[in-house]
């Protein structure tokens, strides 16, 4: 906890593993060439917006912190990655979800980079 401008901050564990996984995920991209934008709003669909400067791709994505299973589950095998859903609004917009390591600080991006990942508008 933290006091700003007399103000009481509060930020619990999980949100600070989020914040962490943007930064990750931010020097990411910058360290590929990407243009990197951060929009304004604390909570929305999208966490970062990057832009390729030669093609100049527009790819927004969500951060997520990369979790597997440490059981098997559903005949799947352990270490096993959890998929998060898209929420509709991310399927309308095309935002893609990107898994971030927090310890050894891979990246995962789903549907990959190099497919296609173009807006649902039909998406509910």
């Amino acid at each position: 906890m933290g006091l700003l401008w007399g103000v009481l901050l509060y930020m619990d564990f999980r949100q600070q593993e989020g914040r962490i996984a943007e930064a990750i995920l931010t020097e990411y991209f910058l360290r590929l060439g990407y243009y990197v934008f951060v929009p304004l709003a604390a909570q929305g669909p999208v966490d970062l917006v990057v832009v390729d400067p030669e093609t100049r791709e527009v790819v927004l994505l969500d951060a997520k912190k990369d979790r597997k299973r440490t059981k098997g589950w559903q005949g799947r095998a352990p270490n096993h990655r959890i998929h998060r859903m898209r929420k509709p609004i991310q399927k309308k917009l095309g935002v893609r979800l990107a898994y971030v390591n927090l310890d050894d600080r891979t990246v995962h991006i789903v549907p990959s980079l190099d497919m296609p990942c173009p807006p649902e508008p039909d998406a509910e």
